[in-house]
């Protein structure tokens, strides 16, 4: 047998041995997590909860904001930025409904003629964008304002965190120093 013969013989076998390791991975992928947007280790639930905050789901503003740019691409006769641009929001809506990803906007309900204290958090479940990676990339089978009261203070941070076996990552930008006080507090307790 030459060299030549050799390697490619063994090459054929990595390419087999891949082939059934993908297949096992997709066929075990694709199976039911029972990972959804209501149980008690989903991001949903570990999104902070805030009196004097009114709080809205970043769902609707992720659907507008892809419908817009899907529709400008498509506008503009891309239909393969068109397909990408669906896909990334299948993808994310199956991460939210599966409970890998939350987020919402806040902002604060008693403003008092000032410039409302408003944030936003993202959080994370790394374990379960793991588990939900090959389901959800196949489609997820499964008042007016005094100008001298304006007071900006601008805040962010993002951490990790383990909670309840879970790796948990989280990013939150605020207005205000309070504000994102508030939520690394939330995050705090989650840990403690």
């Amino acid at each position: 047998m030459t060299a030549y013969h050799f390697w490619g013989a063994i090459l054929t076998r990595i390419k087999i041995a891949c082939a059934l390791m993908i297949a096992l991975v997709l066929s075990s992928a694709c199976s039911d997590t029972g990972n959804t947007a209501n149980d008690a280790l989903s991001a949903q639930r570990l999104l902070p909860n805030l009196a004097a905050y009114t709080a809205t789901n970043v769902d609707t503003t992720m659907d507008g904001a892809f419908a817009a740019l899907g529709g400008a691409a498509l506008v503009g006769g891309q239909v393969g930025l068109t397909a990408a641009v669906a896909k990334v929001e299948q993808v994310l809506q199956c991460f939210q409904d599966r409970g890998a990803l939350a987020a919402k906007f806040y902002s604060e309900t008693q403003t008092d003629g000032n410039l409302p204290k408003l944030g936003a958090v993202l959080v994370i479940n790394q374990s379960r964008i793991n588990q939900e990676m090959i389901n959800c990339a196949l489609g997820g089978q499964e008042d007016a304002m005094n100008a001298q009261a304006i007071d900006i203070e601008p805040c962010a941070s993002a951490g990790t965190l383990e909670y309840q076996g879970d790796r948990i990552s989280y990013v939150y930008v605020g207005s205000h120093a309070d504000v994102c006080a508030l939520y690394q507090l939330h995050f705090d307790n989650l840990t403690s």
